[in-house]
Protein backbone atom coordinates (compact mmCIF):
# COMPACT_ATOMS: atom_id res chain seq x y z
CA UNK A 1 0.00 0.00 0.00
CA UNK A 2 1.31 3.15 -1.28
CA UNK A 3 0.96 5.97 1.93
CA UNK A 4 -0.89 9.06 1.60
CA UNK A 5 -0.36 12.59 2.88
CA UNK A 6 -2.60 11.80 5.59
CA UNK A 7 -0.46 8.91 6.73
CA UNK A 8 2.95 10.31 5.91
CA UNK A 9 2.07 13.35 8.35
CA UNK A 10 1.14 11.07 10.96
CA UNK A 11 4.36 8.75 10.81
CA UNK A 12 6.09 12.48 10.74
CA UNK A 13 4.23 14.32 13.27
CA UNK A 14 3.10 11.80 15.89
CA UNK A 15 6.88 10.71 16.66
CA UNK A 16 8.81 13.64 18.14
CA UNK A 17 11.56 10.93 18.96
CA UNK A 18 12.10 9.61 15.57
CA UNK A 19 9.73 11.19 12.76
CA UNK A 20 9.61 9.77 9.38
CA UNK A 21 11.08 12.96 7.86
CA UNK A 22 12.58 15.75 9.71
CA UNK A 23 11.79 18.39 9.52
CA UNK A 24 8.32 18.28 8.15
CA UNK A 25 6.91 21.03 5.93
CA UNK A 26 3.30 20.74 4.98
CA UNK A 27 4.23 23.01 1.70
CA UNK A 28 6.29 19.73 0.31
CA UNK A 29 3.42 17.65 1.35
CA UNK A 30 1.87 15.87 -2.12
CA UNK A 31 -1.43 13.45 -2.08
CA UNK A 32 1.01 10.90 -2.37
CA UNK A 33 4.71 11.88 -1.93
CA UNK A 34 6.77 14.29 0.09
CA UNK A 35 8.97 16.78 -2.25
CA UNK A 36 12.60 16.56 -0.74
CA UNK A 37 15.49 19.57 -1.07
CA UNK A 38 18.91 19.83 -1.64
CA UNK A 39 21.53 20.97 0.83
CA UNK A 40 24.85 23.12 0.38
CA UNK A 41 26.57 20.00 0.60
CA UNK A 42 27.94 18.28 -2.59
CA UNK A 43 30.56 16.16 -3.73
CA UNK A 44 31.91 16.05 -7.01
CA UNK A 45 34.71 13.83 -8.62
CA UNK A 46 38.05 15.00 -10.03
CA UNK A 47 39.23 15.96 -12.63
CA UNK A 48 41.72 12.61 -13.28
CA UNK A 49 40.69 10.12 -15.01
CA UNK A 50 41.74 6.77 -13.72
CA UNK A 51 40.64 3.09 -13.34
CA UNK A 52 39.52 2.22 -9.84
CA UNK A 53 39.55 -1.37 -8.44
CA UNK A 54 36.18 -1.95 -6.36
CA UNK A 55 37.82 -3.21 -3.57
CA UNK A 56 40.55 -0.49 -3.08
CA UNK A 57 38.47 1.69 -0.96
CA UNK A 58 41.07 4.34 0.26
CA UNK A 59 41.23 5.11 -3.93
CA UNK A 60 37.49 5.43 -4.03
CA UNK A 61 37.23 7.54 -0.62
CA UNK A 62 39.62 9.93 -2.58
CA UNK A 63 38.21 10.42 -5.82
CA UNK A 64 35.66 12.97 -4.41
CA UNK A 65 35.69 16.89 -4.18
CA UNK A 66 34.16 19.15 -1.86
CA UNK A 67 31.69 21.73 -3.20
CA UNK A 68 30.21 23.99 -0.24
CA UNK A 69 27.23 25.38 -2.60
CA UNK A 70 25.96 27.50 1.12
CA UNK A 71 28.99 29.60 0.63
CA UNK A 72 29.38 29.62 -3.11
CA UNK A 73 25.47 30.87 -3.51
CA UNK A 74 25.18 28.35 -6.54
CA UNK A 75 26.86 25.40 -8.52
CA UNK A 76 27.06 25.60 -12.36
CA UNK A 77 25.84 21.54 -13.58
CA UNK A 78 27.74 21.06 -16.82
CA UNK A 79 26.74 18.91 -19.49
CA UNK A 80 27.76 15.23 -18.80
CA UNK A 81 28.71 15.99 -15.44
CA UNK A 82 27.85 14.32 -12.40
CA UNK A 83 27.37 14.66 -8.93
CA UNK A 84 25.96 13.86 -5.61
CA UNK A 85 24.50 16.23 -3.16
CA UNK A 86 23.11 15.74 0.99
CA UNK A 87 19.57 15.84 1.04
CA UNK A 88 18.02 18.55 4.28
CA UNK A 89 15.65 16.14 5.26
CA UNK A 90 16.82 12.85 7.68
CA UNK A 91 14.40 10.19 7.43
CA UNK A 92 13.76 7.30 9.70
CA UNK A 93 11.65 4.57 7.84
CA UNK A 94 9.63 2.13 10.61
CA UNK A 95 10.29 -1.59 10.44
CA UNK A 96 7.23 -2.27 8.15
CA UNK A 97 7.66 0.18 5.31
CA UNK A 98 10.25 0.74 2.60
CA UNK A 99 10.98 4.15 0.99
CA UNK A 100 11.68 4.88 -2.85
CA UNK A 101 13.21 8.10 -4.15
CA UNK A 102 12.04 9.44 -7.53
CA UNK A 103 12.48 12.12 -9.66
CA UNK A 104 10.07 15.20 -10.09
CA UNK A 105 8.76 15.88 -13.60
CA UNK A 106 9.86 19.72 -14.13
CA UNK A 107 13.85 18.30 -13.79
CA UNK A 108 13.33 15.05 -16.23
CA UNK A 109 11.88 17.73 -18.39
CA UNK A 110 14.66 20.44 -18.01
CA UNK A 111 17.33 17.22 -18.47
CA UNK A 112 18.09 17.03 -14.64
CA UNK A 113 18.16 12.90 -14.02
CA UNK A 114 17.93 12.23 -10.51
CA UNK A 115 19.03 9.00 -9.16
CA UNK A 116 16.97 6.07 -8.03
CA UNK A 117 17.14 5.12 -3.95
CA UNK A 118 15.78 2.49 -2.08
CA UNK A 119 15.50 2.62 1.35
CA UNK A 120 15.12 -0.70 3.38
CA UNK A 121 13.10 -0.66 6.76
CA UNK A 122 14.90 0.98 9.39
CA UNK A 123 17.18 2.70 7.76
CA UNK A 124 18.03 6.14 9.40
CA UNK A 125 20.00 9.29 8.04
CA UNK A 126 20.51 12.19 5.30
CA UNK A 127 20.54 10.54 1.66
CA UNK A 128 23.37 11.00 -0.80
CA UNK A 129 21.57 12.04 -4.29
CA UNK A 130 22.89 11.70 -7.73
CA UNK A 131 22.66 14.42 -10.15
CA UNK A 132 22.79 13.88 -13.47
CA UNK A 133 22.83 16.54 -16.28
CA UNK A 134 21.73 14.76 -19.30
CA UNK A 135 20.63 18.12 -21.09
CA UNK A 136 22.70 20.28 -23.48
CA UNK A 137 22.56 23.12 -21.69
CA UNK A 138 24.92 24.06 -17.91
CA UNK A 139 21.72 24.35 -15.55
CA UNK A 140 22.20 26.31 -12.44
CA UNK A 141 21.88 24.80 -8.77
CA UNK A 142 20.67 26.86 -5.54
CA UNK A 143 20.52 25.51 -1.84
CA UNK A 144 16.86 24.43 -0.40
CA UNK A 145 15.85 23.24 -4.01
CA UNK A 146 13.61 20.61 -4.23
CA UNK A 147 15.32 17.75 -6.28
CA UNK A 148 12.77 14.95 -5.20
CA UNK A 149 10.53 12.94 -3.50
CA UNK A 150 10.06 10.05 -1.39
CA UNK A 151 6.88 7.26 -2.44
CA UNK A 152 6.36 5.71 1.14
CA UNK A 153 5.23 1.85 0.67
CA UNK A 154 3.90 0.08 3.84
CA UNK A 155 5.01 -3.79 3.90
CA UNK A 156 2.45 -6.78 3.92
CA UNK A 157 4.43 -7.80 7.27
CA UNK A 158 7.59 -6.95 9.10
CA UNK A 159 10.37 -7.94 8.36
CA UNK A 160 12.60 -10.83 9.76
CA UNK A 161 14.36 -8.85 12.55
CA UNK A 162 18.13 -10.03 11.71
CA UNK A 163 16.96 -8.45 8.14
CA UNK A 164 16.55 -4.87 8.99
CA UNK A 165 18.91 -2.47 7.47
CA UNK A 166 20.27 -1.31 11.52
CA UNK A 167 21.15 -4.75 12.49
CA UNK A 168 22.95 -5.71 9.13
CA UNK A 169 26.87 -5.67 9.76
CA UNK A 170 27.47 -4.25 6.39
CA UNK A 171 24.75 -1.34 6.89
CA UNK A 172 27.80 1.48 5.53
CA UNK A 173 25.23 4.22 5.29
CA UNK A 174 23.06 3.88 8.37
CA UNK A 175 22.48 6.84 10.44
CA UNK A 176 24.94 9.14 7.64
CA UNK A 177 25.04 12.52 8.51
CA UNK A 178 28.33 13.67 7.01
CA UNK A 179 29.41 12.44 3.53
CA UNK A 180 29.94 8.48 3.17
CA UNK A 181 31.34 8.01 -0.54
CA UNK A 182 30.63 4.33 -2.50
CA UNK A 183 31.72 1.41 0.04
CA UNK A 184 32.84 -1.57 -1.47
CA UNK A 185 34.39 -4.77 -0.01
CA UNK A 186 35.40 -8.45 -0.53
CA UNK A 187 31.79 -9.09 0.42
CA UNK A 188 30.80 -7.92 -3.27
CA UNK A 189 32.61 -10.35 -4.88
CA UNK A 190 31.39 -13.75 -5.31
CA UNK A 191 34.00 -16.48 -3.87
CA UNK A 192 35.90 -17.22 -7.26
CA UNK A 193 36.94 -13.37 -7.44
CA UNK A 194 37.30 -12.87 -4.07
CA UNK A 195 39.96 -15.63 -4.35
CA UNK A 196 41.41 -13.99 -7.65
CA UNK A 197 41.79 -10.90 -6.00
CA UNK A 198 43.68 -12.36 -2.80
CA UNK A 199 46.01 -13.90 -5.29
CA UNK A 200 46.69 -10.44 -6.87
CA UNK A 201 47.59 -8.87 -3.57
CA UNK A 202 49.53 -11.75 -2.15
CA UNK A 203 51.74 -11.61 -5.58
CA UNK A 204 50.51 -15.50 -6.30
CA UNK A 205 49.58 -13.87 -9.69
Amino acid sequence: MILTDKEIRELCLENSQKPLIAPFKEEYLQAASYDVSMSGNIRRFGSSVQTIRLTDQDVIDEMYEEYNLSEKGTYVLKPGEYILVQLNEKICIPQNIIAHLRPRTRFTRAGIMITDQHCNPTYEGYLQVGLYNVSPNAIELVPDLKIGQLVFEQLASIPSKEKWYCNKKDAAYQNESEFIGAKFGLNELSPQARRLYEMIISGEL
